[in-house]
């Protein structure tokens, strides 16, 4: 009994057979290639949703730049240089606004205070307008009926990739809301 017990001692003792060391890398290797999988995909979905998200940071941020500065608009003589991809805004510190989209896909900003700046690169041109309507919501002719804006509508398309993001808001601006200024006013 002690010899049986010894030899069954010695033979278990004696470490791990060469079929079981292959098994064991097997499995390990097969490990570490599903987790080096899930960490690239991680990786590549992290990558991707922080592009989104700075492409909706940037569209969200050049939107409501114009949207805020549009609603400074004093004065209607600025309207008869407009178009549907200018705008003019004479602010009430004899500052000028401009913004321009392009057909080159972006929108350029100048201001008579600081140099002109691309403020988008992702602007879909085609897409993308001011539009000048009256109080009834009906549109306005720029060159003859200038005085009676009083709505500005605001479309951007922006296009980064396959993500397209559409803002659309309607701004009155609020040195325009009385009305045509009268002679003795101006």
């Amino acid at each position: 009994m002690i010899r049986l017990v010894k030899h069954i001692f010695n033979k278990s003792s004696s470490g791990f057979t060469m079929i079981e060391l292959t098994i064991v890398i097997l499995v390990m290797a097969i490990f570490g290639t599903l987790t080096a999988e899930i960490l690239s995909n991680a990786t590549k979905i992290y990558s991707e949703s922080l592009k989104r998200q700075q492409f909706i940071s940037e569209a969200r941020s050049s939107f409501f730049k114009i949207s805020r500065e549009l609603s400074w608009q004093k004065h209607f003589r600025g309207f008869k240089q407009c178009s549907e991809k200018n705008i003019y805004i004479n602010t009430g510190d004899g500052n000028l606004i401009a913004y321009e989209i392009r057909n080159s896909n972006d929108i350029l900003n100048s201001n008579s205070q600081l140099n002109t700046e691309l403020l988008s690169k992702k602007i879909d041109y085609n897409n993308s307008s001011f539009s000048f309507y009256k109080s009834d919501y009906t549109a306005v002719d720029l060159q003859n009926q200038g005085h009676e804006v009083m709505v500005i509508n605001l479309n951007l398309s922006y296009v980064d990739n396959d993500l397209t993001i559409n803002l659309n808001s309607d701004i009155s601006p609020y040195g325009l809301s009385l009305g045509k200024a009268m002679s003795y006013h101006e």
